[in-house]
Parts: C-alpha cells; sequence; structure tokens
C-alpha cells in the first residue's frame, strides 16, 4: 500500500462518504441518458417544416421510444423502475412516483394497442393514423415536459 492510502481510506470512511456518493452519482446518471433519448426519439419522429421521410409505424415507435425515454428519466430519478414497458406500465410506474392527469393519461393509453410489442400475452401491430400520431405526439410532448421540469434542475447542476 502506498504511503497516505490508508489514511485516504479512512477519510473516505469518517465522513467523505457523500462527497464520494456525489462523484459517483455525477458520473452515473442514467436518468439523463434516458432523457437526452427522449428528446433525439421526439426530434427524430416529428421532423419540423419537412414531411418525415418515415412512414407512420416507424413514427409510432419512435414516439414511443421518446415516451419511454421521458418516463424512465423521472422513475429513474426517483430510483424506481416500471414493471415493464408497456405503455400501461410506464404509466403505472410513473404515478407512483408524481401525479399524472386523468385526461392525459387516457389520452396515452388508448393507443398502446397499435401494437403490443412488449407485452407478455399477446403480440399485435397496425398502422397507427396520422390523427393518432398528432394526438400521441402532442401527449408526449406533456410528459416531455414533466421529465424536463423533473431532472433538469439537477442536470444543470450536476454540470456545474
Amino acid at each position: 500500500m502506498k504511503p497516505g492510502a490508508a489514511l485516504a481510506v479512512h477519510n473516505i470512511s469518517e465522513g467523505n462518504e457523500s462527497k464520494m456518493q456525489s462523484i459517483m452519482n455525477k458520473h452515473n446518471l442514467n436518468w439523463q441518458t434516458w432523457l437526452k433519448n427522449g428528446d433525439q426519439y421526439l426530434k427524430a419522429a416529428t421532423p419540423k417544416g419537412t414531411k418525415s421521410r418515415f412512414g407512420a409505424d416507424i413514427r409510432y415507435n419512435l414516439l414511443s421510444m421518446s415516451l419511454e425515454g421521458y418516463i424512465m428519466a423521472i422513475l429513474d430519478f426517483h430510483h424506481n423502475l416500471p414493471d415493464n414497458h408497456t405503455y400501461f406500465d410506464l404509466i403505472y410506474g410513473l404515478e407512483r412516483v408524481m401525479p399524472i392527469d386523468e385526461t392525459l393519461k387516457k389520452r396515452i393509453l388508448q393507443y398502446e394497442n397499435i401494437q403490443s410489442i412488449c407485452s407478455i400475452e399477446k403480440y399485435y401491430r397496425c398502422d397507427p393514423t396520422e390523427e393518432a400520431l398528432k394526438d400521441l405526439k402532442g401527449a408526449i410532448t406533456e410528459i416531455s415536459m414533466m421529465a424536463h421540469k423533473t431532472c433538469d434542475p439537477v442536470s444543470s447542476q450536476t454540470n456545474n
């Protein structure tokens, strides 16, 4: 052991645990990755000013991944996980850590069965309508605002 190494270990055990934990948390923030992914998937699903190069089914999947990203950011921020990654399980997980408007919840859950690919009971797919995609995007934008409001204040503090 190098000289001073025992002292360093002793200092950590004598009250610097919170400082060490802070350093570890700063470099291991999964919620930041989830939040960034949510933003990127939402942007890819809904390009500004141009027609999307993706069909309705791909845009639905991108919107779904952005929803997952935002909700997982909030859940990870609160050290929580959903039971599964279906719309229902993500929303249910979100409700465990914060209130969600009942209308917003219903708006999102009505689109879960467009593609039930994460369901353990059944597998089903159909093409979403443009109206459904527009409404789903609006609902996910609201979830995005919730995620940024929850996580961004901490994010800006940890980047200093």
